[in-house]
């Protein structure tokens, strides 16, 4: 009996650690590491709520999955990661679900950092945020959105918009610069106001 209860155990603490889902708490954590820009701090969290839920699809999990890749792009310009690490781990997330932080919708003419714009590329309303840091100095990451319905823009005029979707690719800096670190392609998108 103790040597089925020895084999079971473990099987147990695998399931229900994979089996668990991020809460709100968790989410919470992790916003003063990114207030005070400690990207190393909201990598290390991040990787560790998710590591923990890997059967997860809440908006919460793609919240965090977007808070991980963001901060290991912060990383990045306090060369705390190389831009191809950063490649590495930002892919392993290609094909699930993303939610960003929300902007506000500006005019597309205005070109804002961290601000939701809609604009038509190839016949197709798509949306692109470009996120910074706090002092401006970086772009962490492009946003790029396809949507996976039709979206009215005016709808979201004076609001905050929350967008996600699913990864389809990312990419870094070909030169390998700091001035801008990645660009997120989303497919299957929405837009939320808030």
């Amino acid at each position: 009996m103790k040597l089925i209860l020895s084999l079971l155990f473990p099987l147990i603490i695998a399931t229900v650690s994979y089996g668990q889902v991020i809460i709100y708490d968790d989410f919470k954590s992790v916003i003063p590491f990114l207030q005070k820009e400690d990207f190393k701090g909201a990598f290390d969290k991040t990787s560790q709520l998710l590591s923990s839920t890997q059967n997860d699809s809440s908006d919460l999990r793609g919240i965090v999955i977007y808070m991980n890749i963001f901060s290991s792009a912060g990383m990045v310009t306090l060369d705390q990661m190389s831009h191809a690490d950063f490649l590495k781990k930002a892919n392993k997330y290609v094909g699930q679900r993303l939610v960003m932080s929300a902007h506000p919708y500006i005019d597309s003419s205005a070109h804002g950092y961290n601000s939701l714009q809609f604009f038509t590329k190839d016949g197709q309303l798509q949306g692109m945020t470009i996120t910074a840091n706090n002092t401006k100095t970086n772009i962490l990451c492009f946003e790029y959105f396809k949507y996976a319905g039709p979206i009215n823009p005016s709808e979201f005029i004076g609001k905050n918009v929350r967008c996600g979707g699913t990864l389809i690719s990312v990419e870094v800096n070909p030169n390998n610069s700091k001035i801008w670190i990645s660009r997120l392609h989303i497919g299957n998108a929405f837009a939320r106001a808030m």
